[in-house]
């Protein structure tokens, strides 16, 4: 056999394995779609915040509505000896519940400000169903609990993202009408199409799989706020060339960018060391 034509097997072969791929995966469309992946499924009674190490008394479990629906989230209050504390909505990732995202709490309030985690619709101990529009719609439900707070100066709100939960805080960033402090995206995507066609390496349309875009990268460039991105250089689900790297390109200054080279998707804070990481934040949010 010549060696055209074991090119030519090779690159059939490789087309032959790509169909397959596509069709297993229309295959899982009829039983699970996008939307499905991205969420949490299993319904909580209660959180239990493992490890927690702020103090309970300034733990509040909160509630409140989005649409007809009850979400449910944690805020923290910042330390007594703080005054005028700037408060951060935190917008977790996907598959989990806030209780596996409670660390990332404790590291953000060193930073002296009120934390408000929540989690969205079919979430940990919240009602309803999954699904862009209703993410949305709690990102912005939110928001309007925390500027209702007596405690909250209001003209002093940030947001943090993390992978999902870039989706709700860009769209609150980029929204007429709202100026948050500050931004920061840990692990973003750039939308749904990024997500299925480079990191899940799905040669097909996401179409397929959601109704959704997910689309963080039409709404990044309309941002007015500093910007500060976390993405890890091995993270092999939310590729950075595909996704962090075009949105940090897309962003408007002022912005700073941390590619973590030896870190992965979930585990930023502690290649960097989770120290160095509150610091780097601190450096960021200082006025």
């Amino acid at each position: 056999m010549s060696g055209i034509q074991k090119n030519q097997v090779w690159i059939g072969r490789v087309r032959l394995k790509q169909y397959v791929v596509a069709l297993c995966a229309i295959a899982l469309c009829a039983c699970q779609d996008m939307d499905a992946f991205l969420a949490n499924q299993q319904s909580l009674e209660a959180y239990q915040l493992p490890g927690n190490s702020i103090d309970v008394k300034r733990l509040e479990e909160v509630s409140f509505k989005s649409g007809e629906v009850n979400l449910y989230g944690y805020w923290v209050q910042a330390k007594p000896s703080v005054s005028d504390a700037t408060t951060v909505i935190y917008c977790h990732g996907n598959k989990h519940h806030l209780d596996e995202y409670w660390e990332r709490v404790t590291y953000l309030e060193q930073l002296d400000v009120n934390v408000l985690i929540f989690d969205y619709q079919s979430f940990g101990k919240s009602e309803g169903i999954f699904s862009e529009e209703n993410l949305l719609a709690d990102a912005e439900a939110a928001l309007a609990f925390v500027q209702q707070r007596e405690d909250v100066n209001t003209d002093k709100i940030a947001l943090y993202g993390y992978s999902l939960g870039n989706v709700p805080c860009i769209h609150l960033a980029s929204r007429t009408g709202f100026q948050p402090l500050w931004l920061i995206s840990e692990a973003p995507f750039a939308a749904v199409d990024s997500l299925v066609q480079g990191s899940l390496s799905l040669p097909l349309p996401s179409g397929w799989l959601t109704t959704g875009t997910f689309n963080n990268l039409a709404n990044i460039s309309q941002i007015n706020t500093p910007y500060l991105l976390f993405h890890g250089g091995k993270d092999d689900f939310v590729r950075y060339q595909d996704n962090g790297q075009p949105l940090f390109e897309a962003a408007p200054e002022p912005k700073s960018l941390q590619l973590v080279v030896e870190a992965n998707h979930n585990d930023i804070p502690e290649v960097l060391g989770v120290d160095h990481y509150i610091n780097l934040m601190r450096e960021f949010v200082a006025p």
